[in-house]
């Protein structure tokens, strides 16, 4: 909501627009002081009409204005009638300005009938009418004054993209409120399809003007456009509107359509008619919807199929295959969405979303090589697809074969595109669906490989075909014969990437798909070919981490060490972990992170593969050496994956010293990217492995300064995440599990087990914060909790420090401690640990700051002020008044944080509210409604000179 005083504010600024020759400096003021005014009247009670009185008032003061004097200039013109819009959503203000005739005075104000005007006033005119389409009393106006009229000739002219979408928008918006409403529906349509009704569709010619006569009626072709637009989102939107019905019954549409589709099929009108005819066949579907019924009508059914037959064979006598592919990847998005609005079936024995994936996939089997038909697993399949397929879908099938074969095309291109728009469609697709694309995707995948066998027995056929008489010799030569991966290195990425993709997405079992059981060799193979360009052995390789991934039976890994596969892909991954494209290296290493991921607990025998291709002292220099930074950020990734594997940490990794190698990588590292993993590698080995005293705090050092120092904030974070393992490690030491202290528990101090009683759970505590204070945790925590550079750092620390809070809170640390006899079995208390410590035991500590600093302590607890959380950091930099910019003074400060300081720091202060004002603050500290009222005035009293746009 606004205050009383961004309302004077707004006041003015609104009374600055009805100066003459006011503009504004930049029109992303007007566009953010909408926005503000928007979200104002939502939040708006009801009840409550002053805000929108003010707006109320200023247009009619406003349009006074401007019918005496001269118009505004454009800007405001455009902001006047989006602030129309906006606050006319509600009826009882259109009602308000209908009754004073705002929206007729507006139109004669700024012409908006005229012929010529502007494009974003055309813009913001049908932004406006859209607005009040939201309710009746708006519609009516619109339907009384014509005005619909005139977006529908935006819509026709089609000047710009973005008003003829919005125009588009507004008249299927209002068709579709209004559908009841059947005469005005009606006149609308007519209006609208004008220039289908007035043509006349001759076959003979169209084939002799072609694309000429279309440059020429280019308003046929804005009017084609439109109908489909309105079509297609008023045919899905819900059961209960007509609009595609009256189409049909007003102009007699699928005929035009089909007609039109007939004479235009060799010109560039030809894909827009396609679509509008396929939404004109699902038309008498969508009455099965209406109707309920779970099964179409026969006859409905018959002609349906039999149209979507003709239309095939008539764009296959083109030639036009990826048309007829094209045709069926709408179909089957066309399908899904009137399933969604009622679920049906065709009066057929076969499911329609095969028949029309098979013709999808149809192109693709012209690269299916002759030699390979007999295949059992192939002809497997080839027996499934006919087994789904109705007759006249597998004769629709050799026609395609044939379309390509005998009039030779560019097969390889076609079946490219084929691929391109199957990927388009997997969204959709049903399981069954995707088994079928990836089975064919594999198929080809295959043919794509050099079989020498084949080809042996290829070459022998077709030396025994030249040879014979002369008169017999080969027709069609497969366009995968030779090498394909040289030669068509374009359908080998996109086969490639859609089985990556199809294995990403579905998770397919070779239970459901044998085919995936080959796919990590045909990938291998792809790998191990000496002329494989890089991207290709990406792909190759992103295929292999996903075939490891997911389609390695468990049965085959548990059983013997590693399957025949497995044994022969290491050393292709050892070579090209020596690539000399930074790419294929950094492939590798995701290839081998899946593998040592996996070998955890999943496949164990992988780890031996990794020890004896040597992966891991490979990737270690790696680490060290490589030019890349993204390689060496995937090699320590990697590492990083192996440090909690017991059997590859004794065997190899315990040999290179990595604490020291990290810390001293990550002192001299350049790059953030690198930095970050260097950081999680040094948290994994804390987590994961004991180290002596000296180790632990040389980690804590560098962590320290990668939390507080770095100029990046993911490295910071990630620095962060150390520290909550830290918290917990020590919280563990002192007998925490799972989150809490157990009632009883084995003091490794004392040698026996105690019970944990309100003193001894407090006195452990105070140890364990002790300890993290000495190792510099606890000052990293409120240093970051106040980091200006980046606010998810900020976050991060908060959320760290609310945890421990809580959980302080929880054994009551901030009362004192009950005067009660220990128990017998307890271990002799520490009295160092038992209370706060004194103002006089601080200022005999080492630490010749905490003296400045327990001022601002007690400043921070009578204040309870969440602006001066962690002020105790803050104000410990000050020396002599002035800040020190010196890292290691930063240090030394930081290293005096208590734990006395820390904790009178988080009890006494609301966390949660300084990190929410801190963000409402980032979110609006520039583009505020406050913000841009003040600028708005300020620009005007400069006279706009020298003036910026800073948004």
């Amino acid at each position: 909501m606004t205050s009383l005083k961004d309302n004077k504010r707004l006041s003015e600024v609104l009374e600055l627009f009805l100066l003459p020759n006011y503009n504004i400096v930049s029109t992303t003021y007007l566009d953010l002081l909408l926005s503000h005014i928007s979200e104002n009247i939502k939040e708006c009670d009801t009840n409550d009409h002053v805000y929108c009185e003010l707006f109320q008032k200023w247009i009619l003061k406003a349009l006074n204005v401007w019918h005496n004097k001269c118009t505004p200039s454009q800007p405001i013109t455009i902001f006047t009638l989006k602030l129309v819009g906006i606050i006319s959503r509600n009826e009882l203000n259109f009602h308000y300005w209908q009754f004073q005739d705002v929206y007729n005075k507006m139109c004669d104000i700024f012409k908006l009938h005229s012929a010529d005007l502007p494009v974003s006033i055309k813009m913001a005119h049908t932004t406006l009418l859209c607005d009040l389409i939201n309710h009746r009393s708006g519609r009516q106006w619109i339907i009384d004054s014509g005005v619909w009229k005139d977006v529908l000739i935006y819509a026709q002219l089609n000047h710009t993209l973005y008003v003829t979408r919005e125009s588009q928008k507004f008249l299927w918006l209002l068709l579709l409120h209004e559908h009841q409403n059947t005469d005005i529906c009606k006149e609308i349509i007519t209006a609208m399809t004008v220039p289908l009704t007035t043509n006349n569709f001759e076959s003979q010619v169209y084939q002799v003007l072609g694309d000429n006569y279309l440059d020429q009626n280019k308003l046929l072709c804005t009017t084609l456009d439109l109908l489909t637009n309105v079509i297609e989102n008023t045919l899905f939107e819900n059961l209960d509107n007509t609009i595609p019905e009256l189409c049909q019954e007003v102009i007699d549409l699928e005929m035009r359509v089909k007609a039109l589709f007939e004479a235009c099929i060799s010109t560039k009108l030809l894909p827009q008619i396609h679509r509008l005819l396929l939404l004109c066949l699902l038309i008498p579907l969508k009455q099965t919807c209406r109707e309920g019924k779970k099964l179409v009508d026969a006859d409905v059914s018959q002609k349906f199929c039999c149209d979507l037959n003709y239309i095939s064979l008539l764009l296959l006598s083109k030639k036009y295959v990826g048309e007829v592919v094209k045709m069926n990847k709408l179909l089957m998005i066309y399908w899904k969405k009137l399933q969604a609005l009622h679920e049906f079936n065709l009066n057929q024995q076969h499911k329609f979303e095969l028949q029309a994936i098979t013709i999808m996939i149809l192109p693709l089997f012209a690269c299916i090589k002759h030699s390979y038909i007999d295949h059992d697993f192939f002809d497997m399949f080839i027996t499934k697809m006919f087994d789904v397929t109705c007759t006249a879908v597998q004769r629709l099938a050799y026609n395609i074969k044939d379309t390509i074969v005998k009039n030779d095309l560019p097969a390889v291109q076609i079946a490219k595109v084929t691929i391109d728009m199957l990927l388009e469609i997997t969204e959709i697709m049903d399981r069954d669906i995707a088994v079928i694309t990836f089975q064919t995707l594999c198929y080809v995948l295959k043919n794509c490989v050099p079989d020498t066998c084949n080809e042996v027995m290829s070459n022998i056929s077709n030396t025994a075909n030249n040879s014979d008489s002369g008169s017999r010799k080969v027709i069609y030569k497969y366009p995968l014969e030779g090498d394909p991966i040289v030669d068509h290195p374009g359908l080998l990425l996109s086969l490639l990437d859609g089985l990556a993709v199809m294995t990403e997405k579905f998770k397919l079992k070779w239970q459901e798909c044998v085919e995936t059981i080959c796919l990590l060799s045909l990938a291998q193979e792809i790998l191990n070919h000496p002329g494989i360009v890089p991207m290709i052995c990406v792909k190759a390789l992103k295929v292999c981490k996903l075939a490891i991934q997911n389609f390695m039976p468990p049965n085959l890994v548990l059983l013997i060490e590693t399957d025949g596969h497995m044994n022969e892909i290491g050393p292709t991954l050892f070579r090209r972990l020596h690539d000399i494209n930074w790419e294929v290296r950094d492939s590798v290493l995701e290839v081998l992170n899946t593998i040592a991921t996996i070998s955890e607990d999943k496949y164990p025998a992988f780890q031996e593969f990794l020890l004896a291709n040597e992966f891991l002292q490979l990737a270690i220099e790696i680490a060290k050496t490589d030019s890349e930074s993204y390689v060496r950020a995937s090699a320590l990734v990697f590492i990083s994956t192996t440090i909690r594997i017991n059997k590859l940490w004794d065997q190899k990794l315990s040999q290179f010293d990595l604490p020291n190698v990290a810390i001293n990588l990550f002192n001299n590292e350049s790059e953030a990217i690198v930095r970050k993993e260097f950081v999680i590698l040094i948290k994994e080995l804390y987590v994961h492995r004991k180290w002596p005293k000296n180790i632990i705090d040389l980690m804590s050092q560098a962590m320290a300064t990668a939390a507080v120092f770095d100029l990046h904030w993911e490295v910071k974070i990630s620095a962060l995440e150390y520290w909550k393992q830290f918290i917990k490690s020590h919280l563990s030491d002192q007998g925490v599990l799972d989150g809490h202290f157990p009632k009883v528990t084995f003091s490794k101090e004392h040698r026996k087990i105690v019970s944990l009683n309100e003193t001894e759970i407090k006195r452990r505590l105070n140890k364990a914060l002790d300890e993290m204070a000495k190792q510099n945790c606890l000052g990293v925590l409120l240093a970051t909790l106040e980091d200006d550079s980046d606010f998810e750092v900020c976050k991060t620390s908060a959320a760290i420090i609310m945890k421990l809070k809580t959980f302080l809170l929880k054994y009551k640390l901030d009362e004192p401690l009950p005067v009660l006899p220990l128990p017998k079995d307890s271990a002799t208390l520490d009295t160092s640990y038992v209370k706060y410590e004194s103002t006089d035991n601080v200022e005999s500590s080492n630490c010749h700051m905490v003296n400045e600093s327990s001022n601002v302590i007690e400043e921070i607890v009578d204040a309870d002020d969440a602006n001066l959380l962690a002020s105790i950091y803050k104000n410990s930099l000050k020396m002599d008044g002035e800040v020190q910019k010196s890292e290691e003074k930063t240090f030394q400060c930081i290293s005096c944080v208590t734990r006395q300081a820390f904790l009178q720091t988080i009890l006494n202060s609301d966390i949660n509210a300084y990190i929410e004002e801190k963000s409402r603050w980032l979110t609006t500290y520039t583009t505020s409604f406050e913000s841009v009222l003040d600028d708005i005035l300020t620009m005007y009293k400069q006279g706009n000179v020298n003036s910026m746009d800073c948004y």
